[in-house]
């Protein structure tokens, strides 16, 4: 049987319309709407599944349509991750795309904080919970981000806690309602390579940003890649593999000082200490403590805890 199909036997919600009657005051009284397969406001994408909720119950003023990208990965995200996922989800957005991910720690929630940056993009979070519920607790802030500007999607009625079995089903929305899935950091145990097996299944564009062989947290990206998953290096590889036709929004680079460019030019992808960045420069290190905060103020780069910096 099929990683869908399994699913599907364990992680069927629907269980007659008494408990719907029951729910639709409450989630009445949240603002948010009980959406059935036949309603119009039903994301496209996820009728085609085989293993699609008959009822979805969600937030938010965001109506999905086929320009929708999942953006998944680790919990345990590295910096530089949640930097790329972050980045990422705020160029798609930008460009009027869908961002889909799963509201879960590290890239999940990265990916959806960048779509909704400056209050102009566009993110569906789907939960392993009910609406009621805000999982994980510090996410908080970014929950009421997204019910006011883009969606919150569930197959659970409200009060239903988030059970470690809802997750693997939960996966199967967040790749049903998406034209693609991007898979970023991801260990060999990652539920985010459910959601990319899940997406082959049902006829998706599945990609992966590759990373060391050294590292675990690319151990299931770079396994993805040797599956057959599209190797992603950029943005622009991304929009050309599913949104054929869109065009990314080009910003003028801030105007940087030589000083700043040195010290600009030591700080790449991955996180660098502040004590290696004095060294290289062979400036004092009030002159480097000072550009690298003009450099932030320009949000070009951004500090990480420990001393840390690392590209935007």
């Amino acid at each position: 049987m099929s990683a869908g199909g399994m699913l599907m036997q364990k992680a069927s919600r629907f269980d007659g319309w008494a408990r719907i009657d029951t729910d639709v005051e409450i989630i009445n009284n949240m603002g948010g709407h009980i959406v059935t397969i036949r309603d119009d406001r039903y994301p496209p994408l996820l009728k085609q599944i085989p293993d699609a909720p008959v009822v979805l119950y969600t937030k938010g003023p965001l109506t999905t349509g086929s320009n929708t990208l999942a953006i998944v990965g680790s919990r345990k995200a590295t910096p530089e991750g949640v930097n790329l996922a972050g980045k990422i989800g705020e160029t798609l957005s930008a460009a009027g795309i869908t961002v889909v991910s799963g509201f879960a720690r590290g890239i999940d929630s990265a990916a959806h904080r960048g779509a909704v940056k400056e209050r102009k993009g566009s993110t569906v979070a789907v939960f392993g919970c009910g609406l009621d519920i805000c999982y994980p607790p510090e996410n908080k802030s970014l929950y009421g981000s997204i019910a006011e500007e883009g969606l919150i999607v569930t197959e659970y009625g409200p009060g239903e806690e988030p059970l470690p079995f809802h997750f693997p089903a939960r996966n199967r929305i967040i790749a049903g309602i998406s034209k693609g899935i991007l898979v970023i950091e991801a260990s060999r145990k990652s539920g985010s390579l459910i959601t990319a097996r899940l997406g082959l299944e049902y006829g998706r564009e599945v990609m992966a940003v590759p990373g060391s062989i050294f590292r675990r947290e690319y151990e299931g990206a770079n396994g993805l890649i040797k599956e057959g998953a599209r190797l992603i290096d950029s943005i622009d590889e991304i929009i050309d593999t599913c949104f054929p036709g869109f065009h990314l929004e080009t910003r003028e680079s801030p105007a940087i000082n030589d000083d700043e460019q040195q010290v600009f030019s030591f700080i790449g992808s991955e996180q660098i200490h502040v004590d290696e960045i004095i060294d290289r420069s062979r400036m004092e290190a009030k002159r480097v403590m000072a550009i690298l905060t003009m450099l932030e103020m320009k949000e070009i780069i951004r500090e990480v805890p420990g001393g840390f910096y690392i590209r935007r």
